[in-house]
């Protein structure tokens, strides 16, 4: 049977060679995965060895979209790119939503795969069955909302969208990101691990794309039937999400005091501080308008404006991870400042995440004697030094003084600072830490130390709803976080497979007790699937890959702060993840897992799983 919601093709584009080559996919590979991410990580099983490194010929770029990318269903916007991350060394994936995802799907094509170096710097263009490989020396050192600009007029096709990089990912800083249609204001980042950097080591500008053609689906009469019937749910359950986006989430987490300040330091702003960064301040006082990616009601982007002082004007879409970024993590609490810094790293190129981490991190090292004004050229990096982090982020883009060392990712810089920098730099498996503090909720624990791409608050699991905003199980217990990460792991795996955000899949009845009417008005009626089965294969098939790169146990670990380290504040006051509550959670994890002690997947599992 063939499926419905998928083309069954790739573009392969060989940047050495300059040839462009249409592949079909295997049957059995989309039966098993889906297609997105876990389509993503078959291609990079076989594909991209262990001793592959991250700058090397023999990386590749592997984007794939979903069977719901592209197609009517809310949410449907996801596009994915796995690569080895430049920043933690091992397989990594990211997601974007926007239009990129479904102009590609509506091109004719369910994912490409870039591999190889070009000579010199070219941009990818793809207009429907039109895909050249184009010369890009002339926008090699713009940012990326002037090359989205230049390639928009190239391309001649406003409607296209346009992932790009910017500098930051030329000059191989490892926490560099792809941006996806920035200057409309509608697309989003391809962030964490530093795949822009992968884009700037194959001399890869950006990929330009637009497609007009309609994704078939099994039944568009039924789909509609039931989406519409969906639409009460959605607005009930997302409601939060159209007015404040993801910054609803600050007071709430501040508020039951798992939100980390000061680069983990205390959880407590201290008085009157907090309140300026609350979702209701950002929507009275710096709203533009809302921002909807393709075919979503939601609309749970916010587009924010500076609207007074040196950057006046200044516009961009901010989100809670970056408010806490560029804001309490670096004791800043002015949103114009935050705003600002958002702008820059997104003009640059660079992760808001780890970019924003890393100018806390800096500051830390500088407060405590471990950097002084010789390392930083004479910039004041004092907590709370607005100006400081607007300058340290411009050398960090630029790669300019102590700015070099921070690109290379708080871990690599620690290295090279030296005198116990180490142990400040909050990270997992190289990648930095969210706006989280798992001391405050033992399951976020586990989503950072389990984590297929290093800390991570989404590929790792979410544990905020179900331990803190609509708490079923408590929030400092040991026993059964295990199951409840794996479980939530495996829904993410199921949710990115078919190329859906995960904000409205509450409404589609996609939870972990899924129900499958709209894969099957999409795929097909007679196709049969257990997604959570899916969704567990794919968690297993990444941690494969990282077990055949060299991770184990070992590296499933928190930062010794968080383990050494009380709460000094705040309402989970006194709280800290000892090795022996670590170890008991990760051994459950691991055991229902189907792993073995030393954290690698069994010849049980993966003949259960069906996994090569």
């Amino acid at each position: 049977m063939r499926l419905k919601g998928v083309v069954g093709k790739i573009l392969r584009i060989d940047l050495l060679n300059n040839m462009v080559r249409t592949e079909d996919i295997p049957a059995d590979w989309l039966y098993k995965y889906l297609g997105g991410r876990g389509l993503a990580a078959r291609y990079y099983y076989e594909e991209v060895g262990s001793n592959v490194s991250s700058f090397s010929l023999e990386n590749k770029l592997i984007v794939m979209t979903g069977p719901l990318t592209g197609t009517g269903v809310f949410g449907s916007t996801k596009a994915y790119i796995v690569s080895k991350s430049p920043l933690t060394g091992h397989y990594c994936v990211t997601n974007a939503g926007g239009y990129f995802g479904s102009n590609l799907k509506r091109a004719g094509y369910d994912g490409l795969i870039v591999e190889g170096r070009a000579e010199k710097p070219v941009y990818i263009y793809i207009v429907d069955s039109d895909v050249k490989i184009k010369k890009a020396s002339h926008l090699w050192g713009l940012k990326t909302g002037d090359t989205q600009k230049a390639v928009y007029d190239e391309v001649g096709e406003k409607r296209a969208s346009v992932a790009c990089i910017g500098p930051a990912g030329e000059r191989l800083s490892r926490i560099a990101n792809v941006i996806s249609d920035f200057s409309g204001r509608r697309g989003g980042a391809f962030g964490r691990g530093g795949i822009g950097t992968v884009m700037g080591s194959k001399n890869l500008k950006a990929i330009a794309v637009y497609g007009s053609m309609d994704v078939e689906v099994a039944d568009q009469e039924k789909l509609f039937s039931f989406l519409k019937e969906c639409t009460e749910d959605l607005k009930e359950t997302t409601s939060n999400h159209t007015k404040y986006g993801t910054l609803q989430y600050t007071e709430a987490l501040y508020e039951l005091g798992a939100y980390p300040i000061m680069n983990f330091n205390k959880t407590n702003a201290g008085e009157g501080l907090m309140e300026n960064l609350f979702a209701n301040v950002f929507r009275e006082k710096f709203f533009v308008k809302d921002v909807a990616c393709f075919r979503c009601p939601v609309a749970c982007g916010k587009l924010l404006e500076v609207k007074e002082g040196l950057w006046k004007g200044k516009q961009c879409k901010i989100e809670y991870e970056t408010v806490w970024s560029f804001g309490p993590h670096c004791m800043i609490f002015d949103p114009s400042t935050i705003i600002v810094a958002n702008c820059l790293a997104d003009e640059y190129g660079l992760d808001g995440i780890s970019a924003g981490y890393i100018v806390g991190f800096a500051m830390e090292l500088y407060e405590r004697g471990i950097i002084d004004k010789n390392d930083t050229e004479g910039l004041n990096l004092r907590f709370g030094n607005a100006e400081a982090e607007i300058e340290l982020l411009t050398k960090i883009g630029n790669r300019e003084g102590i700015g070099n060392v921070l690109a290379e990712g708080s871990v690599r810089a620690a290295e090279t600072i030296g005198r116990n920098a180490s142990y400040f730099a909050m990270h997992v498996k190289g990648m930095e830490l969210t706006a989280y503090d798992p001391r405050a909720f033992y399951g976020m624990a586990l989503t950072y130390a389990t984590s297929s791409r290093g800390a991570c608050h989404n590929v790792g699991g979410w544990t905020i709803r179900d331990e803190l905003l609509k708490p079923r199980i408590d929030r400092f217990a040991v026993e059964g976080k295990g199951a409840l990460v794996k479980s939530i792991q495996d829904v993410r795996g199921y949710i990115d497979s078919l190329g859906l955000c995960t904000i409205p899949r509450r409404a589609l009845n996609l939870t972990d007790e899924p129900k499958t009417e709209i894969v099957k008005y999409v795929i097909g009626k007679d196709f049969s699937i257990d997604l959570l089965n899916v969704g567990e294969r794919v968690y297993n098939l990444e941690r494969i890959i990282l077990n055949r790169e060299g991770v184990s146990r070992s590296d499933d670990i928190l930062p010794q702060r968080l383990m050494t380290e009380k709460i000094p504040d705040g309402l989970a006051k006194g709280r800290i993840i000892t090795p022996e509550i670590f170890n008991r959670m990760l051994n459950e994890y691991y055991y229902v897992r189907g792993w073995s002690l030393n954290g690698y997947v069994t010849e049980n599992t993966k003949n259960r799983l069906l996994i090569p």
